[in-house]
């Protein structure tokens, strides 16, 4: 969540400790005629044209309109949705009073310090959330979900995302998105489902929750399951975050241990996605061990990072090899 809290420009001024000069050079507006000390290296084209994050604005909106709802993408990441998609979205409050502007981020961020309005036709699930503002209201984590997935399918909210055989740019963003708010909240697949009902059709509601799993750790861990999910044959099925101890039957209560993103127990076999992470100093050498003791154990291990999975045939290729070699290995009478 962000440090620093919107204040209401007058009222700041109203103190007399901060001139009307030093407003002028030193406060950014966040929302109409709500301001924050202008960041470091501030860019007001950063966030998608909005200028600073979603919560800023969402807590500077709340301000000037107490009484209304927090909804769609600044209600997640109010909920802590941490990608920063929600950050080149607009904030959406629902209110009485007439519709305004576009829900497509792209549109809204032309006027970056004006929400989008929605009318408060009924009294929605009510949340209070934000431990910084107490009274701010917000649509309960289903709900605000249910409009992500929407403007996710539509078009109206889009992010960079890898190709994946067999499925649209949308549907591996929905996929993405779920696996994440699933993580930070304790919103369930049922809920979900019902809050999109009439907004999005059941059938690819069904198909889009079957391939999510809120085990992935990252959003490009659930570009690399997506692009292997149909490669293992049934019933095996892929589980995420499997538990390996390195140093099995040891006498000591704690082994080294490791958490393969994507895996099978029984197969044996140890997919990782090595992000930023990986490149820092000293992991590489734990990476390594970590590779040489899976494979003493038996495990087929196979690592890949940003540049390899740009070539999903390929990921593929080496995984379904993988798979072949564990299932001969499973079925020879040496196995065991």
């Amino acid at each position: 969540m962000p440090v620093t809290a919107p204040v209401v420009r007058r009222e700041l001024a109203a103190t007399g400790t901060v001139t009307d000069w030093k407003l002028r050079r030193d406060y950014t507006q966040v929302a109409l005629g709500v301001v924050i000390p202008t960041p470091e290296d501030h860019d007001t084209e950063a966030f998608g044209g909005f200028g600073v994050d979603c919560v800023t604005r969402a807590w500077a909106n709340h301000l000037l309109r107490p009484g209304a709802v927090l909804a769609g993408w600044a209600a997640a990441a109010v909920y802590g949705l941490r990608p920063d998609w929600c950050d080149s979205a607009p904030v959406l409050l629902l209110c009485q009073g007439t519709s305004s502007r576009s829900t497509r981020s792209t549109v809204a961020a032309r006027h970056p310090l004006r929400p989008v309005i929605r009318p408060l036709t009924v009294t929605p699930d009510i949340r209070y959330p934000s431990g910084r503002f107490p009274r701010l209201r917000v649509v309960a984590p289903e709900a605000a979900a249910a409009h992500c997935l929407w403007t996710i399918l539509t078009g109206r909210h889009t992010w960079w995302v890898h190709d994946v055989p067999g499925m649209t740019r949308e549907e591996v963003r929905a996929v993405q998105f779920l696996d994440a708010f699933c993580q930070c909240t304790w919103v369930t697949r049922a809920q979900i489902l019902e809050q999109t009902r009439g907004k999005v059709d059941r059938g690819v509601m069904e198909h889009l929750l079957a391939l999510a799993d809120d085990g992935a750790q990252s959003p490009m861990e659930t570009v690399l399951r997506l692009i292997v999910r149909d490669l293992l044959p049934q019933p095996f099925r892929w589980q995420s975050q499997i538990r390996v101890d390195l140093t099995p039957g040891a006498s000591s209560e704690w082994s080294p241990r490791t958490l393969p993103d994507l895996g099978h127990e029984e197969l044996k076999l140890a997919i990782y996605y090595d992000g930023a992470y990986h490149d820092a100093a000293g992991q590489t050498d734990v990476d390594f061990d970590q590779f040489h003791a899976l494979r003493d154990l038996g495990w087929e291990v196979l690592r890949f990072n940003k540049e390899s999975i740009r070539s999903p045939g390929a990921v593929r290729e080496r995984v379904l090899n993988a798979i072949v070699r564990a299932l001969t290995r499973v079925a020879s009478p040496q196995s065991g």
